[in-house]
């Protein structure tokens, strides 16, 4: 008997989407006008912060995926939370009680939230000590007393969940399982000691690497290169291909890592998407170096 709850996530993806897309619109624009703008200074320095951005881009993309996948599986058993790319496995007996945070006459320091659209860290609060956040929207927190710790998530209905809590643990464990936590660490350790996703995720960083000296080269020795549309363009422009080929990297490496932790496809779908990472690069490669002929 496997009872499967999901946060509220509406707002949560509202406001993060809005993010990302505030981002991706600024980063377009800078490479593109850096691009375009041909060689010299402004055009060094428009690439450079619209690669920078990429960093907060990708956090608040991971964010998205991670409130997506976010899942509370309750069984007799226990209580198992996913969530981006990791997973806490507790056992029933680990868990000494659940309650409504609105149960408490104190509320949890939630820290600034006007804006916030989710709560995934793990923090020391006075008079509770360890907490780990598994949630979306403070309204439907839920507290769980741990053995050790304190566990905050946010079924879209909390008393459901309360109440499926209460029964499960009445009716007693079938079988006994010790408590797992796996971050991402531990996954990539995981990953890294299947030696095939190993030589994928290699072939896949090495020819990344190939894709950003060619166009490191091939900038530094050309002013200008034939375009797609047989234009003459700044070769600057090449970089608009190795930002590509990072796109296409970094989403298919997480995209494989998330299913190889979910365990829901086999392992010749993660090996087919890692593996496209390398294709992607190799055209985009001989890409460059056609339009440099």
């Amino acid at each position: 008997m496997e009872k499967n709850f999901s946060p509220p996530k509406t707002r949560s993806l509202v406001i993060n989407g809005l993010v990302a897309a505030f981002l991706i619109a600024a980063i377009l624009f800078l490479l593109i006008s850096g691009s375009m703008t041909g060689t010299g200074w402004l055009s060094i320095v428009f690439i450079g912060v619209g690669l920078l951005l990429l960093v907060p881009l990708g956090l608040a993309v991971y964010r998205i995926i991670t409130i997506i996948t976010t899942v509370y599986s309750l069984t007799r058993e226990g209580l198992e939370v996913k969530w981006g790319l990791r997973r806490e496995l507790i056992p029933m007996r680990e868990m000494e009680w659940v309650h409504p945070v609105s149960d408490f006459e104190t509320p949890l320091p939630l820290g600034f939230k006007l804006v916030r659209g989710s709560y995934y860290e793990e923090k020391n609060i006075s008079g509770l000590g360890k907490t780990l956040f598994v949630a979306t929207t403070p309204d439907q927190m839920v507290l769980i007393k741990l053995s050790q710790a304190y566990l905050v998530i946010s079924p879209e209905d909390k008393l459901a969940f309360t109440e499926a809590y209460k029964q499960l643990s009445q009716l007693g464990s079938l079988q006994q399982f010790q408590p797992e936590s796996e971050n991402l660490r531990m996954l990539w350790q995981r990953v890294m000691n299947d030696s095939l996703a190993k030589r994928l995720l290699l072939g896949g960083a090495i020819s990344f690497a190939v894709l950003i000296l060619s166009s490191v080269i091939i900038v530094g020795l050309l002013q200008r290169v034939v375009w797609v549309s047989m234009e003459q363009v700044p070769s600057s422009r090449l970089f608009l291909l190795a930002l590509i080929g990072l796109f296409f990297s970094i989403l298919n490496t997480l995209t494989g890592l998330f299913l190889y932790l979910q365990e829901r496809t086999g392992r010749t779908v993660v090996y087919l998407v890692w593996g496209w990472s390398i294709v992607v690069n190799a055209i985009l490669t001989l890409a460059m170096v056609f339009m440099s002929i």
